[in-house]
Formats: structure tokens, C-alpha cells, sequence
């Protein structure tokens, strides 16, 4: 395994646990709250989590592709403060 994988690997790992990290530090509005939204939010921190530790932990080889879009998503998450419903209002 090549030092380009291994910095891969370790890119995508961190995206994925940063991501985790900031979905589970999302501060809810409880005027506004909504279990649904909040359920979603849970998942996909939890999922989040996960994968980062399957590819930190297993060392798993992935594709830049992979990579490419774990930090985007990292970044998206991470700009929106951890409010990912507002990026999925902003799709529609």
C-alpha cells in the first residue's frame, strides 16, 4: 500500500468522523423542532461515524472518488452548521 493511499484512507476517515462530530453538535431550534428532522439528522451522523471508523479502523482501500466526496460532504455539513435539512430545502 502506497503513501497515496494511505493519505487517502486517512482523508476520508477524518472527513467522515468530522462530519459525524459536527451532525452531533447541531444545536436544535425547539420552537421549530421537528422529530423527523431530528431523527434524520441522528442517522446520518451515525452513519457518518460508522463509515469513519470502518476506514480507520480496517484500513479499507478507497477510491479518490471516495475521498473527493467525503470532504465535499464534510464541507457542506460543516458549512451549514450541522443543519443538513436546510441543504435538503435548498435541493427542492
Amino acid at each position: 500500500m502506497g503513501n497515496v493511499m494511505i493519505a487517502l484512507i486517512c482523508v476520508t476517515g477524518i472527513a467522515h468522523l468530522l462530519s459525524a462530530f459536527r451532525l452531533a453538535c447541531y444545536q436544535r431550534d425547539e420552537q421549530c423542532y421537528c422529530w423527523c428532522d431530528g431523527l434524520l439528522i441522528s442517522l446520518c451522523g451515525g452513519v457518518f461515524c460508522l463509515a469513519g471508523m470502518d476506514v480507520l479502523l480496517a484500513f479499507v482501500p478507497v477510491s479518490p472518488w471516495h475521498a473527493v466526496v467525503s470532504v465535499l460532504s464534510c464541507a457542506l455539513i460543516i458549512r451549514s452548521s450541522g443543519n443538513i435539512m436546510l441543504l435538503w430545502h435548498a435541493l427542492k
